[in-house]
């Protein structure tokens, strides 16, 4: 009895069948080995060499074509707040009002003030006598453009002793001792001010007392002595009825300008310069000068 010699194991461990002729079925599994589909190239690879490692370039723009026209409309809105518009959640008070914004009904205003007299006072010539002091203001609107104001100065002003000397007897007379001239000026003013946004000019024309006081001297028409010629005293006195010059207010005019910088909702600060002149010396222009800075609380 013969045995059949086992069939050879295929690809993939296919093994022929036993059913079919030996030669038949070896052409069967070399064809399912092999497959149908015709071959393929392989793929080329990149040259190593290549700065951009075989990769497309993107193709360049043109220089010379006109880019696109933009619609400024497209321009996002700046950050809020300052006019611009802002993300606001619904029920969420929006404030239309400006954080620099001149819309107040009261100012108040401390102003460090530099001064100057020109005056003629007895023994010392006519100035000019310079000084410093401080002022307060208070401004209540009344229309949009238009305040009143009511206001209080304090300024002094250090003079030095003044005397003369005569060679021919050879002696020295006092004409001024040393010491402080002081102001007081008091009054009212009408101030027309002109929102700009953040800048405010101011323009104040008013009236008001001058007190001046000058240090007693050994002449006559200074404080205490004997009124001069034509009842002639110091400005700041007057010949009183028992013939010595006593202290006496002066009615004053004076016109100012300021600009004021908004720093928020209720400060500011600025600089400003007034002019004045008294009704009793309209010829002598002007008397009394002042600097300021000024510092304003806004409510």
């Amino acid at each position: 009895m013969s045995t059949a010699a086992p069939l050879p194991r295929l690809c993939s461990g296919a093994v022929a069948s036993s059913h079919l002729p030996r030669g038949l079925a070896l052409a069967l599994a070399a064809l399912a080995c092999a497959g149908w589909a015709p071959e393929e190239d392989a793929p080329t690879p990149p040259d190593s060499s290549s700065p951009t490692g075989g990769q497309q370039q993107p193709a360049q723009a043109d220089p010379f074509e006109d880019p696109a026209p933009r619609d400024p409309d497209d321009t996002p809105f700046m950050p809020a707040p300052n006019n611009q518009l802002g993300q606001w959640s619904v029920g969420r008070e929006r404030p239309l009002t400006r954080g620099f914004d001149d819309d107040h009904w009261v100012q108040l205003g401390v102003v460090p003030t530099y001064a100057a007299f020109h005056l003629p006072f007895t023994g010392r010539g006519e100035g000019p006598f310079r000084g410093g002091g401080l002022s307060l203001e208070l401004d209540f609107r009344v229309v949009r453009w238009l305040f009143l104001r009511a206001f209080v100065s304090h300024t002094v002003h250090p003079v030095f002793a003044e005397s003369s000397y005569d060679e021919e007897s050879d002696t020295t007379t006092q004409l001024a001792r040393g010491g402080l001239i002081q102001a007081t000026n008091t009054g009212a003013s009408a101030v027309y001010a002109l929102d700009l946004g953040r800048f405010v000019p101011r323009v104040d024309v008013g009236a008001g007392l001058l007190f001046v006081r000058s240090p007693e001297g050994p002449l006559d028409g200074q404080w205490g002595g004997q009124c001069g010629e034509s009842d002639a005293c110091d400005p700041g006195l007057s010949c009183a009825s028992d013939g010595v010059c006593r202290p006496t207010p002066v009615l004053e005019g004076h016109i100012g300008v300021a600009v004021d910088v908004l720093l928020g909702s209720h400060w500011s600060v600025g600089i400003g310069v007034r002019y004045y002149a008294l009704f009793s010396a309209l010829s002598e222009l002007p008397v009394y000068l002042t600097g300021s800075v000024r510092l304003g609380a806004r409510f």
